[in-house]
């Protein structure tokens, strides 16, 4: 009869460490690794070490969010690469146009206004 009970608590502490390596498949650790460690520490300390190590998918979302925020962040440096010419120099570009005579003074009016905005 201690034999069978003897079985019993051998299966169930199997089974326990056999759950901690599945617990630990979705994280850093992998399987084998949170299996081997609660088999020749302890379950609890597995576990703790297990559910301390990061979550693989926590990872890919913060690697996927930072490669989005890298996108962006090139994305608004060619926007404002674009705009490098000030408004002083339009203004010159404008004045020069009247000048010439290829635009009136109400076009020349018009087009100022639209690059004070």
């Amino acid at each position: 009869m201690g034999i069978f009970f003897g079985w019993i608590i051998f299966s169930f502490i199997i089974g326990l460490i056999g759950l901690i390596g599945l617990i630990g498949t979705d994280r850093e650790i992998g399987f084998f690794s949170a299996f081997f460690l609660s088999l020749f520490l302890s379950p609890l300390i597995g576990l703790v070490i297990t559910l301390i190590s990061k979550n693989k998918e926590d990872e890919n979302y913060k690697k996927e969010v930072l490669k989005t925020q890298n996108a962006q962040k090139k994305a608004l440096e060619k926007m404002t690469q674009k705009n490098e010419t000030s408004i002083a120099d339009e203004l010159t570009k404008l004045n020069n146009l009247k000048e010439s005579g290829l635009i009136n003074e109400t076009e020349f009016n018009t087009l100022r206004a639209c690059l004070n905005l």
